[in-house]
């Protein structure tokens, strides 16, 4: 009998425990963990399109990436990119209409913008000059 009398406290005990919250008597509970930080991006603050830079990846409005990452604006707009990655890139312009002028971000990162201007027709090539194999061939289209 007695042994029945502990299998029955015993098996009473744990069915308690297993509905409790986990916390021992006199212990807090666990508080929860923090909210996720809001997602980078959103629009350049001035600029009239905005390029994310992902981690090895230029991403335009659309969703294209890289060399097939493309922007059409007319003169005098501006193109703003926004870094919302990890690593350190850059956005250095390797080719530009006659009588444009070039441009470079020189190495920025998380949250950091960079604007460009142009005010010559043509088309406008730029690449992450940290990253020139993956990161290549994007364009500025000026009308």
């Amino acid at each position: 009998m007695r042994r029945r009398e502990f299998v029955a406290a015993l098996s009473g005990m744990l069915a308690l425990a297993a509905c409790g919250d986990g916390a021992g008597p006199g212990s807090t509970p666990a508080e929860p963990p923090p909210p996720p930080p809001p997602p980078p991006g959103g629009p350049v603050p001035g600029a009239n399109v905005t390029v994310n830079v992902e981690d090895n990846a230029f991403v335009d409005p659309s969703g294209r990436r890289n060399g097939d990452a493309e922007v059409t604006i007319r003169s005098g707009e501006t193109v703003g990119w926004r870094h919302v990655g990890a690593n350190p890139h850059t956005v250095t312009s390797t080719a530009v209409p006659s009588g444009a002028r070039a441009f470079d971000s020189g190495t920025f990162g998380n949250n950091e913008t960079f604007t460009v201007t142009p005010s010559v027709p043509g088309t406008y090539v730029y690449h992450c000059a940290t990253h020139p194999s993956i990161m290549v061939g994007s364009r500025i289209i000026v009308t």
